[in-house]
């Protein structure tokens, strides 16, 4: 007996629940009949059509696809969720089994028509039309729809690899003007971020969202605007420092031996490598003048330096290959004496320079009576000794000029690139 109990109470409660079932689709579909039955979704949703409709919009960001700096495109994927309320499509959920919400093809309700103002591409609508919206009984609608945003991205490369982008992300509803449409943002923030993958190259640091009016004063127009920040370890190691050891290595040629025939060849290979190194740089930025980035600057400093460097080295390499019996021009060996002996205070006076500089002294004097010619003989054979007591050379001048020039393309090696490090990071 209580077995044929159980089985009746377990086929009364199947019967019940095949009767709810159907029960709850009549009444979808009676629900549907009457929300649909006199609805036009040509007409806006408003009771006073001389008020303006509002309709909220959020913005979901997943994940960022590209960001393409020479074409200057921007593209992300994401979802944009619309939300309004049309009166019309209200009811009472207590006549309808408790139905509280219902999805419908978005072409059987009115639509606000937004579509992207700033497109990178031809696809400028988000809606499709076997897309659902979802209504409310109070007659609210929301629209939830999943995209892939290519918008266009205004750079400003200025302080690149240490910049930060502003994306803007445009919305407009051109079919109505702005007391028939009035546009919103959901939220604090109207950005939502709640699923967001992290990129490799950049990061968020920021969002920005607003509406305004357009300069015809009919029209509104909503920025979701993106602040990216570039992640510049990656062009710190393999654009910087390459660029910091091209100057460095520049320098260097001043170190090689000037019997070594090497040194043009070392000069002109080293200027290819800094230019090949620039035009590949380039390659990475849009070809644009307003504004121009501090590495460009930079890489043309350090290619003025090697185009110098090969002048001085060409202009050394006759000083060295001077005669021996040229006299050095007083001024330069002045200038040696100065380069060469800025510690001589600090030296031991040796005996046997004294010796020849009191020799060339006195011979000065036994001709001091004579001709003015012989005066100035007897005084360069006492000027054109140095403090070692040798005779100065054009090979001596050579290798000052060798030293000075190292030693000046290095500073403007190592000024120009802390200079643009720190004008870049200054924007940071």
């Amino acid at each position: 007996m209580a077995n044929k109990l159980r089985i009746l109470s377990l086929f009364y409660l199947c019967s019940t629940i095949t009767y709810n079932k159907a029960d709850s689709v009549s009444d979808t579909e009676q629900l549907l009949s009457n929300l649909f039955t006199n609805y036009t979704n040509i007409v806006r949703p408003v009771s006073d059509h001389t008020k303006a409709l509002n309709v909220s919009i959020a913005l979901f960001v997943k994940s960022l696809k590209e960001f393409n700096e020479v074409e200057e495109t921007f593209s992300y994927t994401g979802a944009l969720q619309m939300t309004w309320i049309d009166y019309r499509l209200k009811w009472d959920p207590e006549q309808y089994g408790g139905i509280e919400s219902i999805t419908v093809p978005v072409s059987n309700v009115w639509l606000p028509e937004i579509f992207l103002a700033s497109p990178a591409t031809t696809k400028m609508y988000f809606v499709q039309s076997w897309n659902k919206a979802r209504i409310w009984d109070d007659g609210t609608i929301e629209l939830l729809q999943g995209a892939m945003i290519e918008t266009t991205c205004s750079l400003n490369v200025k302080y690149y690899p240490f910049d930060v982008q502003a994306c803007d992300t445009l919305l407009m509803s051109l079919a109505y003007k702005n007391n028939e449409v009035n546009l919103l943002k959901i939220g604090q923030t109207g950005i939502d971020f709640t699923l967001y993958q992290n990129n490799s190259l950049w990061e968020i640091t920021s969002t920005s969202v607003y509406v305004e009016t357009l300069a015809t004063g009919t029209e509104l127009q909503m920025h979701f605007i993106l602040y990216l920040k570039r992640k510049s370890a990656y062009m710190v190691l393999n654009v910087l420092m390459p660029i910091l050891f091209l100057s460095l290595l520049n320098a260097l040629v001043f170190w090689l031996v000037p019997e070594s025939g090497e040194r043009i060849g070392y000069c002109i290979t080293t200027l290819l490598a800094i230019a090949v190194y620039m035009t590949i740089v380039m390659d990475y930025l849009p070809q644009s003048s307003d504004p121009v980035p501090f590495i460009s600057y930079k890489l043309v400093i350090d290619l003025i330096s090697s185009s110098l460097i090969i002048v001085v080295v060409i202009f050394n390499m006759r000083l060295h290959n001077k005669a021996g019996d040229q006299n050095v021009p007083g001024w330069l060996r002045s200038l040696y004496r100065a380069l060469a002996c800025y510690n001589c205070k600090q030296k031991k006076v040796n005996p046997e320079i004294i010796q020849v500089k009191v020799a060339a002294w006195q011979k000065k004097e036994t001709v001091e009576n004579g001709s003015e010619e012989k005066k100035k003989i007897a005084k360069n054979d006492g000027d054109l000794i140095d403090e070692d007591g040798n005779k100065i050379t054009w090979q001596d001048i050579s290798a000052m000029v060798d030293w000075c020039a190292f030693v000046f393309f290095v500073m403007i090696s190592l000024l120009s690139f802390f200079v643009f490090v720190g004008a870049a990071l200054g924007n940071t």
